[in-house]
Formats: structure tokens, C-alpha cells, sequence
């Protein structure tokens, strides 16, 4: 199947379409991101975007919106220099 610079295929959740968006417009490398699964989470968390390791085709992301966690895997050729992008641009 062939698909964009973003998956559409999944769901996602609200607040992370503009969020992704940015990051394949200025992460240094990104050249596709595949939203995955979302899990519904008891509790309030903080919107939140982090780097949880790096994968042999880039790096796997979590997604914490108001109530939910969504995986993001990213497809980069430079996952150092991305991991340091997203630690300093989204926190």
C-alpha cells in the first residue's frame, strides 16, 4: 500500500495532525510517519510528545493527549539528530 508523508489509514488523535505536520516540515531527515495504535488512559495527562527509542527505520514516539496515548513511528534517516529535534522544539 502506498500512502503520503503521513498515514492516514489510522485514526489519530486531536492535536496531533498539526503536531506531525510540523515535524516533517522542519525535523532534520523525517521522510514518513506512521501514526499507530491509541490507547484510552484514566486521569488527566499533559499533552506531551516524546522519543521512547529508536527503531532500525527511525524512532518510536508516544503521543499523550487529554485522555489518550498514541504511538508515532517515525521513518528517518538521522534519528540522533531528530531525537535532539524533538526534545528541544516540543517540550
Amino acid at each position: 500500500m502506498k500512502f503520503g508523508k503521513i498515514k492516514r489509514m489510522h485514526s489519530r488523535v486531536g492535536g496531533l495532525d498539526a503536531l506531525l505536520e510540523r515535524i516533517l516540515a522542519e525535523c532534520p531527515g523525517v521522510t514518513r510517519i506512521v501514526p499507530g495504535r491509541i490507547k484510552v488512559r484514566r486521569g488527566k495527562n499533559s499533552i506531551d510528545f516524546k522519543v521512547q527509542y529508536p527503531t532500525p527505520t527511525g524512532l518510536k514516539c508516544q503521543y499523550n493527549g487529554t485522555g489518550t496515548v498514541q504511538e508515532v513511528f517515525i521513518v528517518t534517516n538521522q534519528p540522533e539528530q531528530a531525537t535532539l529535534w524533538i526534545e528541544k522544539e516540543l517540550r
